[in-house]
């Protein structure tokens, strides 16, 4: 089991113990003391206090958790090479969205400026399939081996004379070419994605289309009666903050490119 350090939904440690994730987490980001349901006998994840603030935000997750619906994002800068100063950076794309943080930790590490987020939305299945998972895991191992300098005879040339800046930039075009592979938008996957607002009560969330399980909206609040489309202008209705970019959304969800457009897309439209 991975213990995972969270700071604003981005993964910043993984840790073997919980013990070592409660150490790294109070050098500057405070410590977790609410604990989520349990998964496997044990909480899925703590929560802890923003600083000057009353809300809470997600603080330490173990990999496991995924059983309730989280997943994971591999997000890339897209500003140009040496000039992102974003940190976290907020000029992103989404490479690809797994259940799985291991193998996606490990393909980011030959992606320059990149990350792995961490949130509650997402029902793209491709990073799930088993050829992304086994020619994934195959790919990461050759790239590391091809990172480290092998014993050899002295007097014998070396196997491989590519210098290590000339093979971190192979093992880069090799990663993008992957992933554009699996998850790029010339997929049959690849589907339209619709924003359709749901009343619940008097307040009204958005929802994506197709939806994940259990037809929740984008703030993830689960309804306790059935919600009802509507419109944007229904009369009487509270727009959720959450769901119309308001406000934060802790965890922060996770869309992939064609939902995070879509969305942006939407609540930017005037009289959002």
């Amino acid at each position: 089991m991975t213990y995972l350090v969270i700071d604003g939904a981005r993964v910043v440690s993984a840790h073997r113990t919980l013990a070592s994730a409660r150490s790294a987490e109070t050098q500057g980001l405070g410590h977790s003391t609410e604990a989520g349901p349990p998964v496997g006998g044990e909480p899925a994840w703590w929560t802890r206090k923003r600083h000057s603030s009353d809300t809470t935000e997600l603080g330490i997750l173990h990999t496991d958790a995924t059983e309730l619906g989280f997943r994971f994002e591999l997000r890339a800068c897209q500003a140009p090479a040496g000039t992102c100063t974003h940190r976290p950076c907020t000029t992103y794309a989404t490479w690809a969205v797994s259940r799985y943080y291991r193998l996606l930790s490990d393909l980011a590490a030959f992606v320059p400026l990149s990350w792995i987020w961490v949130g509650q939305r997402s029902g793209d299945p491709r990073g799930d399939a088993p050829q992304f998972l086994t020619e994934g895991r195959a790919l990461a191992d050759r790239l590391t081996a091809d990172m480290r300098h092998p014993l050899r005879v002295v007097e014998q040339p070396p196997a491989d004379i590519r210098t290590l800046d000339d093979r971190v930039q192979a093992a880069h075009a090799l990663v993008v070419r992957f992933l554009a592979r699996h998850f790029g938008p010339s997929s049959d996957l690849e589907a339209l994605v619709v924003i359709r607002p749901v009343l619940q009560g008097q307040d009204l969330h958005l929802r994506l289309d197709p939806s994940v399980p259990d037809g929740l909206p984008i703030c993830g609040t689960a309804s306790p009666g059935r919600s009802v489309d509507a419109t944007r202008a229904e009369l009487g209705a509270r727009p959720c903050d959450r769901c119309f970019g308001r406000a934060p959304i802790v965890p922060s969800p996770v869309l992939t490119v064609a939902e995070y457009e879509a969305w942006t897309a939407y609540i930017h439209q005037s009289g959002s």
